[in-house]
């Protein structure tokens, strides 16, 4: 069949693949239609919300952590501070072998490589390591990582705060979060003095949200916190920690806390409670230490330390006299029975001696005398009805008889310090108002507020008055003699210290079952409270034990307690200079009691060591010398200082680079010894546990930095022959003992038994 137009027909294969043509840009045509369409719908509905989030892909703000303010001792010497970190920020994806990346980066970290890795692998993009690290890590990562993936790690700029010596004075201290926000202690107590203001910064990250390290720019520059200074002395406080080792290593008590003051300003100078942490690994500690300081937080049972305030009452309201007396023994209260802690009391006494022997029976009556409005009117004078507003978190408060249960037992017991419950805080301002004449003062820890960029104190922190007078000076001076013959012929003589005179009381109370309200059989806390000199008191003493493991029968505030307070008595009255009272009571070696003369120490400084001896000799004074140099350069105790014939004075020769002093070897010393040499070089002594020395962070030979703090570990001998031995020799190495270091053993009249 022919096509009408007289033209050949196209064949059929050809036909078919122009229709095939056709169809596919139709198809092409409709695909791109909808492609456009959806765009034109996309940019229509959704573009602005697109754009905005890639923006906020691209360019990250955060803020940049102030420097917070440091925790100074009242001497300047930084207890806690700001050191410059790192947020770590490691892109994983760019690592083909995360297990070597783990191994090389544990050493640098500090944490077992299967801890790196497990961190390593949360994120196939990249990982943030979960705590900041410092400077030093930071260039030993770039380098362990190589210059190949100098660009898969991101190091941005913040703070992470410092606790140079651990757990010292931790639970004083605190700790800062994560966060930068103080969360315990002194760090939350004052939180918005220390925080100063954050500033702010920006940078840009890729899509999977891997900061890129070269975009980082500080926009608002951060205002660092003031700085305060503390009335903690940190060689006071050393001692405190010292004693506080000592004591929990024998006893392993549930708590215990130490808290050493100056009863004229109401300042703490020394503070510790146990349990304790490092505020350093916050995170890792215990949490019963984290939040409980037991000096602060808690209220107890203070048994016989309370009769001081019963007796004030009983001679301010005329009840009582000293003189007069009273049948020990036991006494009969609404059928109740109350008897003396030994069995049969000492017959008929004077209530002067019902506090030398510690009668409860005697006090029971003291406090039937008054009644109950005298006694809560004196609990209130001596502030036991309220906090006291110490500056530090969460303080407890007493817990005294409601009036429905205010009976004439409870009265009675309420009397000798049993059935209330009141704070160490609470105890150490009562007895810190017997110390001064009757002043009630606040107990603190912060003593100045100091502008860091000038050095200069913004604000003076004055010590804060409770109650002006809690009692008659007249009946003050009568209850702090009697407390000092509580010591020198009472049943807490091992608070002796031979040539001053103590004052102080004992307690031994019974703990309480919250559960039933029945007191547990074999629990205890013992305490002591004392302060010296009694006449002019310098320091003030609180210690106490919660449930100390030992023999029942020796359980007592006497034997375990009081030893430790006058240890740490005799040490601050030396570190102070704090001449004796009677110092015909001294004595440099066993023997008979011989009179001690005091002198002032030479001025040795610029002399050579031939004329320093001389200076030394012409004095009554031994000297140890150290150093290879040929001039004095330092000494200690200081020149003018009033010492005892016969003391030690250690000298300084100096003989570092530029006339700096060179580091002594100082194992196998005692810690006032130790404290002594450092003393000469200028340097702080930091002790860790107790004992002799073991260890030193400078090494001997080394400069000694002027100002430097050396943290010394102290060890306990293997056995009480090495410790007579180590004890002998370092008597011989020092020929004498000074009045200016860390440790002493005061004699005592036997060990007693007492409440």
């Amino acid at each position: 069949m022919r096509n009408t137009q007289g033209e050949p027909r196209p064949p059929r294969g050809s036909r078919r693949h122009r229709r095939r043509v056709i169809w596919m840009q139709a198809l092409s045509v409709l695909a791109v239609g909808g492609v456009a369409v959806r765009i034109l719908y996309v940019q229509g509905a959704f573009g602005p919300k697109l754009l905005s989030q890639a923006a906020e892909v691209q360019y990250v703000t955060q803020p940049v952590m102030a420097q917070r303010g440091e925790l100074l001792d009242r001497n300047g010497h930084r207890l806690a501070y700001d050191v410059p970190a790192y947020l770590l920020d490691i892109r994983t994806g760019a690592f083909s072998d995360l297990s070597q990346l783990a191994g090389q980066l544990a050493p640098i970290l500090g944490k077992p490589a299967d801890q790196v890795l497990g961190v390593l692998q949360r994120s196939s993009h990249w990982v943030r390591w979960p705590e900041p690290v410092m400077e030093p890590a930071k260039d030993q990562i770039l380098k362990a990582i190589g210059s190949a993936h100098q660009q898969d790690v991101t190091f941005t700029p913040t703070q992470e705060r410092f606790y140079p010596y651990g757990d010292f004075a931790s639970n004083a201290l605190g700790y800062v979060n994560r966060e930068g926000v103080g969360t315990a202690g002194l760090e939350a107590e004052y939180n918005s003095v220390l925080s100063g203001h954050d500033g702010e910064m920006t940078y840009a990250r890729d899509n999977w949200g891997f900061p890129l390290q070269t975009t980082v720019q500080v926009t608002k520059p951060p205002v660092p916190g003031q700085n305060i200074e503390l009335t903690i002395d940190q060689t006071i406080q050393g001692f405190v920690e010292s004693k506080m080792n000592e004591l929990v290593d024998k006893y392993h008590p549930e708590h215990a806390a130490i808290v050493v003051t100056d009863p004229n300003t109401g300042e703490i100078l020394g503070m510790a409670s146990r349990p304790s942490y490092d505020p350093n690994h916050y995170a890792t500690a215990d949490p019963k230490a984290l939040s409980d300081n037991w000096a602060v937080n808690d209220a107890f049972e203070p048994g016989s330390t309370f009769k001081a305030i019963t007796l004030t009452a009983g001679l301010a309201t005329k009840a009582i006299t000293l003189d007069q007396t009273v049948k020990s023994g036991y006494i009969t209260v609404a059928g109740h029975r109350i008897g003396d802690w030994k069995p049969g009391g000492w017959g008929t006494i004077t209530f002067r001696q019902a506090l030398e022997y510690s009668s409860n029976v005697g006090f029971a009556t003291v406090a039937l005398k008054l009644g109950w409005d005298n006694l809560l009117h004196y609990m209130q004078a001596f502030g036991f009805l309220n906090k006291t507003g110490v500056d530090l978190p969460a303080e407890a408060s007493s817990i005294i008889f409601p009036p429905s249960s205010r009976h004439q037992v409870q009265l009675a017991t309420s009397g000798f310090g049993q059935g209330i419950a009141v704070t160490p805080m609470q105890q150490i301002a009562a007895y810190g108002a017997i110390a001064n004449g009757g002043k009630l003062l606040q107990p603190h820890l912060a003593k100045a507020i100091i502008d860091p960029a000038t050095g200069k104190v913004v604000k003076q922190i004055q010590p804060t008055v409770l109650n002006p007078q809690v009692a008659p000076p007249d009946v003050i001076k009568q209850v702090s003699d009697t407390l000092v013959l509580d010591i020198t012929q009472g049943i807490d003589d091992t608070g002796k210290i031979p040539g001053y005179d103590v004052a102080g009381k004992t307690g031994t109370a019974n703990v309480a079952d919250p559960q039933t309200g029945k007191y547990y059989s074999d629990r205890l806390i013992v305490s002591f409270i004392g302060y010296a000199p009694a006449s002019h008191p310098r320091f003030e003493v609180f210690v106490t034990l919660y449930w100390p493991k030992t023999a029942l029968d020796n359980t007592w505030g006497s034997t375990i307690a009081t030893p430790a307070a006058r240890d740490l008595l005799q040490e601050c009255l030396q570190y102070a200079h704090v001449p004796p009272d009677h110092p015909e009571q001294v004595q440099a070696a066993p023997g008979p009691a011989q009179t001690v003369h005091y002198v002032q120490t030479p001025n040795l400084s610029g002399q050579s060591r031939g004329a320093a001896e001389k200076a030394l000799a012409q004095a009554g004074l031994k000297g140890q010398f150290f150093g290879s140099g040929q001039t004095v350069v330092g000494q200690w105790p200081q020149a003018g200082i009033e010492v005892a014939q016969g003391d030690t004075v250690y000298v300084n020769l100096g003989g570092g680079p530029g006339g700096s002093s060179l580091m002594p070897d100082l194992t196998g010393t005692s810690m006032r010894e130790a404290g002594n040499i450092l003393a000469a070089l200028g340097a702080q002594l930091v002790p860790k546990g107790s004992g002799f020395a073991v260890n030193q962070s400078i090494p001997p030979g080394r400069p000694v930095p002027p100002g430097a703090q050396v943290t010394v570990t102290f060890q306990p001998p293997a056995d009480p022959v090495s410790a007579a031995a180590t004890a002998a020799a370092n008597g011989a190495a020092a020929n004498g003992t000074s009045q200016a270091g860390a440790a002493g053993n005061a004699t005592s009249g036997g060990t007693g038994n007492g409440t």
